[in-house]
């Protein structure tokens, strides 16, 4: 897939321009590397002299970037001397790969992410991309249009790739976020989290967040303590959300509101025609760690009568999940059109428990009344409740 997304560009480009450029090297980031001096400067003058098309290649070290970092050129990035083959950044363990550390000084404009992929064609591998926090960070999360501050990257390009990176410790908001305009991604075999804190605070964050794509890849990828939900979607027509892993690592600060959402924002089209979403394991612990396992709508959040905010969504074939130890294992509530659900394993999950809004039995699998005229097949090897889940969080609170 990566060598067909280089011949696109080739398609718009000189050939000798996309095949004979070497990989770039960036010395004068050894000023920098492994100090708490600014590297976005250096590292914005090295992308600028890398051909188009080309590699960068970074030595394995840490550099702190202070302001935010856009990319708006067709390049990859990755971490001099690992081999594509080599595992991702978190299992290579500390050191291994170039780590970029978000430390954002003064106050930058609302709105805005620290990483911005901006341009088409651009690779990310082998990188670990890290959140610090700053002084003022905390209070940014609880203001609406400065929370995007305490998060990771912003994708706007389509034929974005990332492989083989980690992206972690992130304050709130989310790690990445997937803008509308970016298709034809490939996330794929990367370590996210842990990212946010789920106790009582409004600093909890998403892990990724794709607002609406197409032919879109979410790919073995491992989601761990990501804090709000894991793996969340506005739509996504013809795309791939496969061999994904889901856990959490004991702790309530750790937990999360869904692992793996479909649903719709206020801008959305909560379209996942042509959309296969399979093999996918989650396994929330011992201690119920998330809400919802697989949540498809957001009634929980926004009532679907709201037409500001149906949450609704359709489309899609949901099989051969497995989800263990949730406080729900799959929710099914708001879709307004056909959605196939079937073949899923839940175990260890339901019960009663209180949510917003108040204490009730919970199925493992809950199709709300109104939803199952929707539903194609059985969703799960467990027998069906019939709940709604209006206004329904859950998992605020430990259980």
């Amino acid at each position: 897939m990566h060598g067909s997304r280089l011949l696109s560009y080739c398609a718009v480009a000189a050939l000798s321009a996309c095949f004979s450029a070497p990989a770039e090297a960036c010395p004068a980031l050894g000023q920098v590397a492994g100090t708490q001096q600014d590297a976005t400067n250096i590292l914005r003058d090295c992308i600028e002299r890398t051909p188009a098309g080309g590699t960068l290649e970074l030595p394995a070290a840490q550099y702190v970037l202070r302001q935010q970092l856009r990319i708006l050129k067709p390049i990859t990035i990755r971490t001099k001397g690992v081999a594509s083959t080599t595992a991702n950044c978190h299992k290579l363990g500390a050191g291994k790969c170039a780590t970029l550390v978000v430390k954002l000084d003064g106050a930058p404009n609302p709105n805005i992410m620290p990483i911005e992929v901006a341009g088409p064609n651009i690779t990310f591998a082998h990188l670990v991309i890290q959140g610090v926090g700053t002084p003022n960070v905390v209070a940014d999360c609880r203001l609406p249009d400065r929370r995007p501050l305490g998060g990771g990257m912003r994708v706007l390009g389509s034929n974005f790739t990332i492989r083989k990176s980690a992206l972690r410790n992130f304050t709130c908001y989310t790690t990445m976020e997937v803008l509308d305009r970016a298709k034809k991604l490939l996330i794929e075999d990367n370590y996210i989290g842990p990212n946010g804190d789920h106790r009582p605070g409004d600093i909890w964050a998403d892990g990724i967040t794709i607002h609406d794509s197409e032919d879109t890849v979410v790919r073995r990828n491992t989601f761990v303590d990501n804090t709000d939900v894991q793996l969340i979607l506005g739509g996504c027509r013809r795309c791939r959300i496969e061999d994904n892993e889901f856990r959490h690592s004991g702790q309530f600060a750790r937990a999360s509101f869904a692992e793996l959402m479909l649903q719709a924002f206020p801008s959305t089209s909560g379209n996942y025609s042509g959309t296969v979403v399979t093999r996918n394991r989650i396994d929330c612990g011992k201690k119920h760690l998330c809400g919802y396992g697989i949540m498809i709508g957001a009634n929980p959040w926004k009532a679907g009568e709201n037409p500001r905010y149906p949450g609704a969504m359709f489309g899609g074939t949901i099989t051969k999940n497995k989800v263990a130890n949730a406080l729900i294992g799959i929710n099914i509530d708001s879709p307004t059109g056909p959605v196939s659900i079937y073949g899923n394993e839940v175990l260890s999950s339901g019960g009663r428990f209180r949510s917003d809004c108040g204490i009730k039995d919970w199925p493992s699998v809950n199709v709300a009344p109104g939803a199952r005229r929707f539903v194609r097949g059985d969703p799960s090897n467990q027998a069906e409740g019939s709940v709604s889940s209006t206004s329904c969080i859950v998992n605020r609170q430990p259980r």
